[in-house]
């Protein structure tokens, strides 16, 4: 082989152990968490305070929680249909969550955070800490 084939297959190689680096965390499926949507909403579900997304809808609609305390927003919908958790005042920013897939976040300071569904900005509900 001669010597600018080698650097060539090194560089192959190299090239492929990085491209599956890349994408090899991404082969793991999500963690279904469907089983929360037979849960009430609103209720305590692992320590936090549980949000249902179904029907375009978040509910309930408005959480009273305590600081220190998170919330759990699950997405319930039985089409496949996006949603996320959005502040309006930018405290978090779920990502897309695909049915089944949930999302937390913990809140420390008191005060009203009211939050949306950035793909269906008509979705909106307020989480207020005391």
């Amino acid at each position: 082989m001669s010597r600018t084939h080698g650097r060539l297959a090194v560089a192959s190689l190299a090239l492929g152990a990085i491209l599956v680096a890349c994408f090899s965390e991404h082969s793991e499926p999500a963690t279904d968490n469907s089983a929360l949507c037979s849960s009430a909403p609103g209720s305590l579900v692992n320590g936090s305070t549980l949000v249902t997304i179904h029907d375009f809808a978040f509910e309930p609609q408005n959480v009273q929680i305590q600081a220190g305390s998170s919330v759990v927003w699950v997405n319930c919908e039985s089409t496949p249909t996006d949603h996320n958790s959005s502040s309006d005042q930018g405290a978090w920013d779920s990502p897309l969550l695909a049915p089944g897939n949930a999302f937390t976040q913990t809140f420390n300071s008191a005060g009203a955070y009211p939050y949306h569904c950035a793909p269906h900005p008509f979705m909106t509900a307020t989480v207020t800490v005391e």
